[in-house]
This record gives structure tokens, C-alpha cells and sequence, in this order.
């Protein structure tokens, strides 16, 4: 059972995930770990070995029946086995209890884990283009089943791709994490895009965008659907936004084509990435507003490599020194082959 707690001072909450030590390889060097982990439980023909599945899609896009061949999938999701945020009882009104002036509560959540292949592939840049564009599929129908859910104020779903960006297992693998509170960093971010919206008529990130076409200058690439910016504040060297140009659009609604788009500008960038640097690790963010926020405005994914480590200076200010302009990192991607 996971304990969530509130940092009033910060304004920042913190899941105290104790479960998540007991993780085979939680304390152990990721290159060990990596060696002793013979056995990769999300490939095909190991699927016992990981948690009961939430879904199973079979390779024709419908759901995996009783009757069905267990291993004759192509997209799984599943529990994460030992997460972060437990499925128990919430009180969405936390009370202090014995916490002085903390709030605390019961980490309820929903954590899981969308594996978009039975293969044992390493990065997205490695999916066919069938497993590539059904994960995608996937994610909006699982964002969907957490709006749905009581007390889950809002879902994160991101990509940690290798070791140096999170990933515990090397198998490819993204997670989706529904909570039922809504942090300091997210609610200020709601904030400042709603009171733009309200007086320019325009979210902040849509004026973002509209000034970066503008520019030009660290443009990657700019579709009827997508504009695909390294950003002028750029925290991180070869930063990248994708912004939807619709800015009332939801993820979990758009199209087949906007969405298939998407998925292949994404597969594309992140083959950029892997053409001119040395396999990087990297994490790829899909940023959505809170859930009672009206739906489509204004969400973005964020894709960068793990090239440098965060310090104390980063840590102590949360101002961030990046090593590579934004200028830089533009026009290296565009001249990179895919």
C-alpha cells in the first residue's frame, strides 16, 4: 500500500511507494541488473509472468477472448506489479490526520503498462508500422477508460526508453499513470494556459506555437495537424514539442489519420535522434490537462534525449542549463536522416 503525501511548502506530492523496493532489480546497477534478467517477462510465450492483463489486442485490432491463443497478441496492457499508486480506498477531501501540517492519504491510483509488442524490441524507432500506429490506437482507448474512472483527476502517459531514462525492463514499453490528485507543477501550467486563454482568446502554448512558425528558426516540421517546434526555452539539449494546430482537440478523440500522424512523427524523431547521436536514452511525454479542464485544451508531447544529468543547481532553483542552443539542435535534426 502506497502513501500519498502533500508538501505544502513546494507544493508538490509525493507518493511514499514503499511496494516498490521489493522490485528484483530496484537496488541493483542497471548494467547487473540488465545481465541478470535473463528471461524478458513482456515477450511473447511469458505471459504468465507478469501481472493478469487489463487488455490484450490480438493482431487484427479486436480484443483476445477466452478462446483465444494466449501468445497471439500484439498489444498488452497490464498492471504495473509494483506500483506506485495502489488501487485502495480514497477520500478525495485528504485530511491532515496525524501528519501536522501535511496532508496525507492513501496512494489510490491506476498504474499500467502498455506493451506494444511481443517482440523484444528496445525503442520505438525498432516498430513495425502496424505496432507502431495500434499502440497509439491503444493509448486513446485506455486514456479514455481513466477518464472515466472516479476520483482519477488526471493521466500521464510517457515512453522511458533505456536505462538512463528510467526503464527498469529494456523491452519496450510505455505506462500510463491515473491519479487522484493534481500536483503544484501541473496545476500551475492549467493555470497559466487558462488566464492566457481567457484574455487573448488563445491558450499560452497555441501563442507559443503561432510565434515559433513565426520564427522559424527552430521549426522542424509543420503540418496541417502538427507543429513540431525544439522550443526557444529549451530545458534539455534537443528538446522537442509537438503541438497539436488544433488547440480543442482531445488525444483520446482525434481521428485515424491525425492520430496515425502522429505516431509517425514521433517514430520519425526519435529515429533522428538515434541517426546522430549513439543510442540515447530518451523519454517521451504526453502532457494532458486535468480531466474537469474542458477537453482538448491544450495538450502537447515532449520528447527529449538523455544526453547530461540534472546537479544541484537544477535541483536546489529548478532552473535548468542546457548545453546545446535550440538553434543548434534544429538545424542538426533537420539535416539527420531518419
Amino acid at each position: 500500500m502506497s502513501d500519498l503525501r502533500y508538501d505544502p511548502l513546494n507544493d508538490q506530492w509525493v507518493t511514499i511507494a514503499a511496494n516498490r523496493r521489493d522490485r528484483p532489480m530496484e537496488f541493483i546497477p542497471i548494467e547487473k541488473a540488465q545481465q541478470q534478467l535473463l528471461i524478458c517477462p513482456f515477450c511473447r510465450g511469458h505471459e504468465v509472468e507478469t501481472p493478469e492483463a487489463i487488455a490484450t489486442y490480438r493482431p487484427d485490432g479486436k480484443l483476445q477472448t477466452a478462446s483465444d491463443d494466449p501468445s497471439n497478441w500484439s498489444v498488452r496492457v497490464i498492471t504495473n506489479k509494483y506500483p506506485s499508486f495502489s488501487q485502495n480506498g480514497f477520500s478525495k477531501k485528504a485530511q491532515p490526520f496525524d501528519s501536522g501540517p501535511y496532508l496525507s492519504n492513501s496512494s489510490s491510483g491506476v498504474q499500467e503498462l502498455i506493451i506494444p509488442t511481443p517482440r523484444h524490441l528496445t525503442t520505438v524507432s525498432q516498430l513495425s508500422q502496424h505496432e507502431l500506429l495500434m499502440s497509439f490506437w491503444v493509448y486513446q482507448q485506455r486514456i479514455s477508460a481513466h477518464r472515466a474512472m472516479e476520483g482519477i483527476e488526471h493521466s500521464m502517459l510517457f515512453l522511458n526508453c533505456r536505462s538512463a531514462a528510467g526503464a527498469s525492463l529494456s523491452h519496450l514499453h510505455t505506462q500510463l499513470i491515473g491519479t487522484p490528485v493534481i500536483g503544484g507543477f501541473l496545476k500551475g501550467r492549467t493555470e497559466r494556459n487558462q488566464a492566457y486563454f481567457e484574455k487573448h482568446g488563445v491558450t499560452l502554448i497555441q501563442a507559443l506555437m503561432d510565434w515559433e512558425i513565426k520564427q522559424g528558426r527552430r521549426i522542424l516540421e509543420v503540418t496541417d495537424n502538427f507543429c513540431v517546434v525544439c522550443p526557444y526555452a529549451s530545458r534539455f539539449a534537443f528538446q522537442i514539442w509537438i503541438i497539436p494546430r488544433n488547440e480543442t482537440e482531445d488525444y483520446a478523440t482525434l481521428s485515424d489519420h491525425k492520430r496515425d500522424e502522429l505516431a509517425r512523427i514521433c517514430q520519425s524523431l526519435i529515429g533522428r535522434y538515434e541517426t546522430i547521436m549513439d543510442e540515447p536514452a530518451y523519454n517521451l511525454l504526453f502532457h494532458f490537462q486535468p480531466f474537469a479542464v474542458q477537453s482538448g485544451r491544450h495538450w502537447y508531447l515532449e520528447l527529449f534525449p538523455r544526453l547530461t544529468r540534472a546537479a544541484g543547481f537544477e535541483w536546489g532553483t529548478d532552473m535548468w542549463v542546457n548545453p546545446i542552443s535550440p538553434e543548434t539542435a534544429a538545424g542538426r535534426l533537420k539535416v539527420a536522416p531518419v
